[in-house]
């Protein structure tokens, strides 16, 4: 009976994913390479466990939100949107919709702290995605010391900044402030007969399988992963997590975390991972299943692996929040090559049953993330992302020299547009110095979240699209609106130009005719913003089904907010 269930589960899970070719000549060596290796399948049954229960973030009703004494949570509000609350300095629940900057490895890990994050607040930042490394928390095997990230959450709540942790359980080769990962104890937790079993085995493209770190360093990989298979370095993680969980429990700081960075099955060499560990997994789902497809195991494994992970988390603390951001965009994008190496899909975060779609925006390639995202986070033309797990909360999209700023402002709105709880942009150190010197990109940001901010009595509680009663339209220029209405008295809509963000088209300015339509007579305030401020406000009386115009002046780089809001009905 708990083979039937777990096979419904797994099969359940597969049938979004990235559809594989079956090839028995790649099963046969895989065969062939665990018997030369043989791993106890009893070491890797946990994962498979039917009875194991996956354990989300708790969402709370607005009634009970009032009455808690945590201090965030994820709250159900009247019209079904999920969003985020958190204690502001009276220690009340308040909306909170992030504006976050990710900082804290390259750019600024042995910055002054003080001087980064008071720019955070002077560019209207309120949360900053911090990068730290697994060794952060847990220099030695056990033994746990959070006086680095203690110090990091206190300097940021001096200047009124939350926290993710954006967790690196792997090591990049590039990260100089860290010890090597040959001296790291994570990646050298199982080792024997001259092979490293506690991270994932890479095959190079003469089809050699490459088992310890030396060598992969020598063939110019970039970095290593832990081999989240074994046993003993799945225990560690399950264990740190939890203890990170309980640490920050109950800091009115500390959003959550992203569990891993661009974290999965390797997508170095020729392919990964052919750990024994990993291989023996790979025989395990093959009975269970019936399924003998190698790419599909990996779909399958790595949401099994981060199901358990955010499960590990939610035990300690239920309320705060875990994310994951497949590698650079890539399997959201489509790309096949990521996906049948990684192991990740548009399907990953959902299946894996992580609460925050964290995906990343880098180039004007990132465009085609919504086709895939959207076409399993959508149904019947209405998005999943506001009412529904996971919820949607960027935490990298590139600004500076990893995105023009026409393209960081398009892939905000669409964040903004599909009723999202925040995005964050990558990194601070595209858009200030260490001392706290804030540049060009850090100017455009502070604009931009000063429309947001000003706006979020409708985008914190809004839906998609004009509502009932009030629509806002533009037809002229290619100028499109993207909304989100606050029931039937309030939509806001953002006029942009998402044909015209790239660098040959040449910038115009163009005077924007915007029309505005109610179906309910009554009294109305128009409020424009372009450029970070206020431009334009006023109170009319607006007749059922009669358009009104207005002229908004506009660069075709720019964006504007339009606000309409009732305050009365005739």
């Amino acid at each position: 009976m708990k083979n039937k269930y777990l096979l419904g589960i797994l099969l359940l899970t597969l049938c979004f994913g990235v559809r594989g070719q079956n090839n028995h000549k790649k099963n046969e060596k895989l065969n062939s390479r665990i018997a030369q290796h043989p791993t106890p399948v009893g070491d890797i049954e946990s994962v498979f466990d039917p009875a194991f229960a996956v354990k989300t973030v708790s969402i709370l009703s607005q009634k009970e939100a009032q009455h808690t004494t945590i201090p965030l949570a994820l709250v159900r509000n009247a019209n079904n949107k999920l969003a985020v609350m958190a204690k502001d300095k009276t220690g009340k629940l308040q909306p909170f919709y992030m504006k976050g900057i990710e900082t804290g490895f390259w750019d600024t890990r042995k910055a002054d702290f003080d001087l980064v994050f008071d720019a955070y607040q002077k560019m209207g930042a309120n949360a900053a995605m911090f990068i730290i490394h697994w060794s952060d928390i847990e220099p030695q095997d056990g033994k746990f010391d959070f006086s680095y990230t203690d110090n990091i959450v206190a300097k940021a709540k001096s200047h009124g900044v939350k926290i993710v942790w954006a967790l690196f359980m792997h090591e990049q080769f590039d990260m100089l402030f860290l010890p090597s990962a040959e001296d790291l104890w994570m990646y050298n937790l199982d080792t024997r007969d001259g092979a490293n079993y506690a991270i994932q085995w890479v095959k190079d493209k003469n089809g050699d399988i490459i088992k310890d770190i030396p060598t992969q360093k020598q063939k110019k990989y970039s970095e290593i992963m832990p081999c989240y298979a074994n046993p003993i370095v799945y225990n560690r993680i399950t264990r740190m997590l939890g203890r990170l969980a309980a640490h920050y429990k109950n800091s009115e700081s500390v959003i959550g975390v992203q569990i891993g960075n661009e974290e999965h099955i390797s997508y170095q060499g020729d392919d990964a991972d052919f750990n024994p560990y990993t291989l023996a997994s790979f025989e395990r789902w093959k009975k269970l299943t019936g399924e003998t497809s190698w790419n599909r195991f990996k779909l399958a494994i790595v949401k099994l692996w981060w199901s358990r992970f955010t499960t590990a988390y939610h035990l300690q603390d239920p309320y705060k929040l875990t994310m994951l951001n497949p590698i650079a965009g890539g399997p959201e994008k489509g790309e096949t090559g990521i996906i049948d190496r990684s192991g990740t899909d548009a399907t990953t975060f959902r299946d894996s049953k992580i609460d925050v779609i964290a995906t990343m925006f880098y180039w004007p390639s990132a465009t085609k993330i919504w086709n895939n995202l959207d076409q399993v986070y959508k149904s019947n033309n209405t998005y999943s992302y506001p009412t529904q797990l996971p919820i949607l909360m960027s935490t990298e999209i590139g600004i500076g020299k990893l995105n023009t700023l026409p393209y960081t402002q398009e892939f905000m709105i669409n964040f903004l547009e599909r009723g999202s709880q925040g995005f964050a942009v990558y990194s601070y150190g595209h858009m200030g110095t260490r001392e706290g010197v804030i540049n060009e990109n850090g100017k455009f940001y502070e604009k931009f979240m000063a429309m947001v901010t000003a706006n979020e009595d409708i985008i914190w509680p809004g839906l998609p699209g004009t509502g009932d009663n009030i629509s806002i339209t533009a037809t002229y220029g290619g100028g499109k609106i993207s909304c989100l209405h606050k029931g039937n008295n309030a939509t806001l809509g953002i006029l942009h130009f998402p044909d015209a963000l790239d660098d040959k088209i040449k910038e115009s300015k163009a005077d924007i005719p915007v029309e505005i339509m109610v179906k309910k007579t009554g009294k109305y305030v128009i409020d424009i913003y372009k450029d970070g401020k206020l431009t334009a406000t006023q109170a009319d009386n607006l007749t059922a089904f009669k358009g009104r115009s207005i002229i908004i002046d506009l660069s075709n780089k720019a964006a504007a907010f339009i606000k309409v809001k009732g305050l009365g009905r005739k």
